[in-house]
């Protein structure tokens, strides 16, 4: 994967040996493999078996941001996952989300990962920012906890560094390696922008989604004619804007939140009044528009979603507004929230064994059963590969301009 006669049968042995050797280090082979799937090897994950006494509810961890700028991302989510769990039972267990802040930093993600651990959960939907997503895998999976994010993006998560993937990660949305050629065709061939200024969040998101776009952007026949990176909670952007100005670039792209975009976009428009701005997910929030108010106008964002129509997006979108007084679309990824929660409660469904009064649950088989779902959901055809991506989606790219100080979608 990744062969004479008249030899001595020692030099055949040696030969099959050194072969043996090769393609072992080549698949990735050593004591820490538990499993494999397509081009993929996995690590070890700590899988084991999970009892819950009678009466104690069955307990599904959510790690997001809930406090600070962020928390009109995480806040609409969280909520969406206790939709999906509300009025829910398994075997008589009820199901309680136990939330915690992770303020979508690295940090944060490892902190909340070690609590949820602590709170003894079976399942996490999050982190919701690839930031800390990617510190809290090792966690996850030495403690063989799947969790399902329902908005990180980034490349890195299924691609991790340690080169195995982690077996115990999934998500519900698109990653940016789908994402940012679609921003590059669409700057390139919609908008004509023959140039771009890079300006991104130096986090796991950012970072992964500057370098998805800038490759496919050049591939595109575009030319990047700067890159600046920044740090979240930045305020001041007015060295970047200046270093914009002097540029003169068709389009300024932007890869990172609303709480630095909002901030980023008034000060561009003091300087540069029409020069295109373009972002991805991450700046697609009613917040955005609510804080940028008139400097939003005619902004473009897209969304690694697809187009959500469909009896079961219309039926939770009635619902979520009803109970929650949210509208559908204030907030991205509630669908895909809402789908996550779905997967993970309809395979405890399915492993949840009875024994001696207690409810028991083998995490291996609940990782597996996640794994194989296929789920018409709110947010679309949930489908995973062996990597943890989504693979249901066929057009899994929107893109919207802010009009009249509303996202309005283009037709594609």
């Amino acid at each position: 994967m990744f062969g004479r006669k008249g030899r001595s049968r020692f030099a055949w042995l040696l030969l099959a040996a050194s072969f043996a050797m090769v393609l072992a280090a080549a698949c990735g082979g050593d004591d820490d493999d538990s499993g494999s799937g397509g081009d993929v090897t996995y690590g070890k994950a700590g899988f084991k078996t999970v009892e819950i006494a009678a009466g104690q509810p069955i307990k599904i961890g959510y790690s997001g941001p809930l406090s600070g700028d962020l928390k009109g991302i995480g806040e609409p989510i969280l909520k969406a996952i206790e939709l999906a769990a509300k009025d829910k039972t398994i075997k008589g267990h009820s199901i309680q989300i136990v939330a915690k802040d992770d303020l979508c930093s690295a940090d944060g993600g490892a902190s909340a990962a070690t609590q949820l651990l602590q709170e003894g959960v079976v399942a996490v939907v999050g982190p919701i920012c690839s930031g800390a997503v990617v510190a809290a895998q090792p966690q996850y999976e030495q403690a063989g906890i799947t969790h399902v994010s329902p908005s990180s993006t980034a490349h890195k998560p299924t691609y991790p560094d340690r080169g195995q993937v982690f077996e115990t990660f999934l998500r519900t949305t698109y990653s940016d390696d789908i994402q940012g050629p679609a921003q590059a065709k669409f700057a390139i061939q919609t908008l004509g922008a023959k140039t771009a200024y890079v300006v991104y969040d130096t986090d796991a998101y950012g970072t992964g989604l500057r370098d998805a776009f800038t490759k496919a952007y050049e591939k595109e026949g575009g030319k990047v004619v700067g890159s600046e990176g920044f740090e979240k909670k930045q305020t001041d952007f007015k060295a970047i804007v200046t270093n914009i100005k002097n540029a003169k670039p068709d389009l300024v792209y932007f890869a990172g939140f609303y709480s630095e975009a909002t901030p980023f976009i008034k000060q561009l428009r003091a300087e540069m009044k029409d020069v295109k701005f373009l972002g991805g997910d991450g700046v697609k929030n009613d917040e955005f528009i609510k804080g940028a108010g008139a400097d939003a106008e005619g902004a473009y964002l897209s969304l690694p979603s697809p187009v959500y129509t469909g009896e079961a997006y219309k039926t939770f979108g009635d619902l979520f507004e009803k109970e929650t007084g949210i509208k559908r679309d204030a907030s991205p990824f509630v669908a895909e929230a809402y789908d996550a929660a779905t997967v993970i409660i309809r395979a405890l469904e399915k492993v949840a064994q009875e024994k001696d009064g207690k409810l028991v649950i083998d995490l291996k088989k609940l990782n597996e059963e996640i794994r194989k779902t296929e789920l018409d959901g709110a947010s679309g055809k949930i489908k995973f590969d062996a990597r943890g991506e989504n693979v249901g989606g066929e057009t899994p790219v929107s893109l919207f301009q802010v009009k009249n100080g509303a996202f309005e979608q283009l037709k594609q």
